[in-house]
């Protein structure tokens, strides 16, 4: 009689700790994702318009009171970037 009540016991406390790690593991599931929005929506990302001085040769460039030409450099990597105009960086207003 004593032998089966300790089998009695040691499979409770088997079956108390399986449902104790099932519910663990049951809270840590993720949470349902949000539903998506319809695309008309969401906003479209607004596009710049091309610099004035992007694609210019370097002659062009240095006509640009705007413009300023970039020499081509090596990064420490050691790629090569090529030489190129861009738009002077406009002071902001204080």
């Amino acid at each position: 009689m004593i032998m089966s009540d300790r089998w009695v016991l040691k499979l409770g406390a088997a079956g108390l700790a399986l449902a104790l790690i099932g519910g663990a593991a049951s809270a840590q599931q993720k949470a349902p994702e949000p539903k998506a929005t319809p695309k008309a929506a969401t906003k479209a990302p607004v596009k710049k318009a091309p610099s004035a001085c992007q694609g210019l040769a370097e002659a062009a460039c240095g006509a640009n009171t705007a413009c300023s030409w970039i020499k081509a450099t090596k990064t420490k990597a050691g790629k090569d970037r090529k030489a190129y105009c861009r738009l002077k960086p406009v002071a902001k207003k204080k």
